[in-house]
């Protein structure tokens, strides 16, 4: 490429550059030693032109077309919940699960590592977690999982946005796929391996045409072993985008391919005594979701108007082949399937917004089509913001849960140094069986002093019923849930210079169904570019060290209880990266101490869990 590029240089006729006038005036002008040879001044005059010309042809050869249209994407005022670029892949998130753990009132579940089935519980439920990519959201359509989205299947690795809303009684998650913009590929290439056998490898390519056009390819192979436990498997993700923009017009679709091959998860491990049988079963087969969009406008751009066309299916297919005579014989394993092999859902979405005056308002029509049913949810989204207040609504009928929602919020920070938030929200199932109407309310006090800011809060939440996670086990059904208060305590803020702390906690009144008691996330960080010494901002350090805290929680059965989790989780983590120019050099550590424990009964999380590699992006 740099050749062929030397080569059309070479036959292009290099400009003359224009007469100097002499500058009489300069004392330079004056003295006949300070003037340049006629060659120097030539080969000087000539050099300058050639470099002119290379600028120009890079520049040319570099040029950014229209950007690809990007869903609405809701940000909680203060931006301490969304993560974009490099920050987002700095996060130490290998999964969804793992970058929502750390939300206080989120309580992460999983069976085990990368491939096994994984859940956050928003305040004890985990059916309120909603995730939309793309403005497209994610339904749960496996029927194994019941009303409960499996995080796991949940791709992380093509994003270059997140976001989350805190709503007080249910917690949305804002998703943008990776885009490109310059005529110059970009290519990008991850690795990591680690205990548990990990290998995971992905690869970018993407390339905006002259034309406006666009052509994106990516894949992921990931792959683990863990004989004692199971739940490991391998997985092949392949993302492709084709589109086209021009100006504020953009057209393009995204097709996303997840085949999965996960192992049963072996309950009990180190208890012989115990039986496997309600495990979580083996899966092998395909998610795969794509939509078409025709946009108009981006709602990131104030005083704009713009409109989105989405139409997209979601599907997931099953060709696991677990026989009957194998799960009486052989202890952990999978119990015979007895759900449809195969799920789809259709889904239409007509969305626009527009900004004016400090207010931002949208509205959503999103229509379902499964089973040879249809189902239409009008949402509606209105903001204001205005020196030292913003206000917020979003409401809601008919949503893939059958519930009407409303939340409503405010934020008032008279001073620097003060803020107060507040929530309120309320959702009414149509469906009986969803449970009873609720409500839920959330209020925060913050104040700044020398950057660091120290959060206290207390939350509510009304009578309610929990989604049972029946990939954990077949028995657990839906139960009710009394009333819960909590308290919300953070601390976060530099402590010298570039080392900073972030800490939060959450206490309710008492532990009750997938919700301990009290659960801790602290972490001492070293963040910095050492601009100083780097003024090309050419090299980063992050250096962190983690603790977390969690008291039981119980599952609960139709009979009683499952049980709870096996005594109190006190883990310590370390991560460390280094990023030289557009590579990062990372090692993650979790569980140093090798302490055994389990985030759901029955399902021994892995020991000393490192992971390491390398994330390198750069332009051809």
């Amino acid at each position: 490429m740099l050749l062929c590029g030397s080569l059309a240089l070479a036959q292009q006729p290099v400009p003359a550059p224009p007469a100097a006038k002499p500058d009489t005036t300069s004392p330079a002008a004056k003295s006949d030693s300070t003037k340049p040879a006629p060659d120097a001044a030539a080969r000087d005059s000539t050099r300058s032109a050639v470099d002119s010309l290379t600028a120009a042809q890079r520049a040319a050869a570099d040029s950014i077309k229209a950007p690809l249209a990007r869903a609405e994407l809701p940000i909680e005022r203060g931006g301490r919940w969304h993560w974009s670029g490099e920050a987002l892949r700095a996060a130490g998130a290998v999964t969804l699960a793992d970058l929502l753990a750390r939300i206080p009132g989120a309580t992460s579940i999983r069976a085990n590592w990368i491939p096994a089935a994984q859940y956050i519980a928003w305040n004890g439920d985990a059916g309120r977690v909603r995730v939309f990519v793309d403005g497209v959201e994610l339904d749960a359509i496996d029927p194994r999982n019941g009303a409960a989205l499996d995080l796991a299947t949940v791709p992380m690795w093509q994003m270059e946005d997140a976001s989350v809303e805190r709503a007080p009684g249910e917690l949305r998650v804002h998703l943008r796929t990776w885009r490109v913009e310059r005529v110059t590929p970009y290519t990008r290439t991850d690795i990591t391996t680690g205990s548990e056998n990990t290998n995971l490898y992905r690869g970018y390519f993407g390339k905006r045409l002259r034309s406006g056009g666009v052509v994106q390819l990516a894949a992921q192979q990931s792959n683990t072993t863990s004989p004692r436990s199971g739940g490991d498997g391998t997985s092949l993700q392949v993302f492709g985008r084709l589109g086209w923009a021009w100006r504020r017009l953009s057209v393009d679709g995204v097709w996303n391919r997840a085949g999965v091959d996960r192992a049963a998860t072996i309950r009990w491990p180190l208890d012989a005594g115990r039986t496997n049988a309600n495990g979580s079963p083996a899966f092998k087969g395909a998610l795969t979701s794509a939509y078409a969009r025709v946009a108009w406008g981006d709602p990131d751009l104030a005083a704009r108007p713009w409109v989105q066309l989405l139409a997209a299916s979601q599907s997931i297919a099953e060709n696991s082949k677990v026989s009957e005579t194998t799960t009486q014989t052989i202890p952990g394993a999978a119990p015979k399937d007895t759900v449809d092999s195969a799920s789809s859902r259709l889904q239409y979405v007509l969305s626009a917004g527009a900004s004016r005056w400090g207010v931002t308002g949208s509205v959503t029509g999103r229509l379902r089509a499964f089973n040879g049913r249809t189902m239409f949810s009008p949402a509606l989204r209105l903001a204001y913001d205005w020196r030292w207040v913003s206000l917020a609504a979003f409401a809601e009928t008919k949503g893939a849960d059958s519930t009407r929602r409303m939340d409503l919020s405010a934020r008032v920070a008279p001073w620097r140094w003060l803020q107060v938030a507040g929530a309120y929200g309320s959702y009414k199932p149509d469906d009986a069986a969803s449970g009873p109407s609720f409500t839920a309310s959330r209020l925060e006090v913050s104040s700044t002093w020398f950057g660091v800011t120290l959060t206290g809060g207390m939350l509510t939440r009304g009578n309610t019923t929990l989604a049972p996670l029946t990939t954990l086990d077949s028995t657990l059904t839906r139960v009710g849930s009394g009333e819960a208060k909590g308290l919300i305590v953070a601390l976060r803020g530099p402590l010298y210079k570039d080392i900073g702390v972030d800490v939060s906690a959450m206490r309710w009144d008492g532990s009750g169904a997938y919700r301990p008691q009290m659960e801790v996330h602290s972490a001492l960080v070293l963040n910095s570019s050492w601009l100083s010494r780097f003024p090309r901002n050419n090299f980063h350090v992050l250096a962190m060290g983690t603790y977390t805290h969690r008291t039981p929680m119980f599952f609960p059965t139709p009979g009683g209880q499952v049980g709870e989790t096996a005594g109190t989780i006190d883990i310590i983590g370390a991560r460390l990266e280094f990023r030289i120019e557009s590579g990062t050099v990372f090692f993650h550590a979790e569980n140093t101490v090798g302490k055994a424990y389990e985030t759901a009964p029955g399902y021994l999380m892995p020991r000393r869990l490192q992971y390491y590699g390398l994330r390198w992006e750069f332009w051809n």
